[in-house]
């Protein structure tokens, strides 16, 4: 299923060194309340998704840096229920946080989800805004 789904960008934990020279390199690096981090997304034209660069503190402080997650566009809320409910009738994983607003203006409302034999995924709602808030 999770073939068939658009990827929006990959995560990547740096530590704040790493942080350092990527401001040098021209990133600019945004706090992320709802995470309690900053992060800076980069357009990756090789792959042809983004890079989000995710400082090592707040929700992420005890991660190891590197590979983080993957991001999947999710395009209404419909198709999130049903995705959700795929992964709880088949065991594949559970929710990490609630549908929360992201706070980069690359991402919609956002969920994370840790997937058995995958980790840690990230589903980016792009449209349903209006149906979020009145949940």
């Amino acid at each position: 299923m999770f073939d068939k789904l658009e990827k929006h960008h990959i995560g990547i934990i740096v530590t704040s060194e790493q942080r350092v020279v990527l401001e040098k390199r021209g990133l600019v690096f945004q706090e992320d309340l709802t995470q309690g981090t900053h992060v800076a997304f980069e357009m990756d034209e090789e792959i042809g998704i983004y890079r989000e660069y995710i400082v090592q503190e707040g929700r992420v402080a005890n991660i190891k840096p590197g590979f983080y997650h993957f991001c999947y566009n999710i395009p209404n809320l419909t198709t999130m229920k049903n995705l959700e409910n795929f992964i709880k009738d088949k065991k594949l994983g559970y929710p990490v946080t609630k549908l929360e607003k992201s706070e980069s203006d690359e991402c919609g409302w956002v969920r994370f989800y840790y997937l058995k034999n995958h980790g840690m995924i990230e589903l980016n709602l792009l449209d349903g805004e209006d149906e979020v808030e009145r949940e």
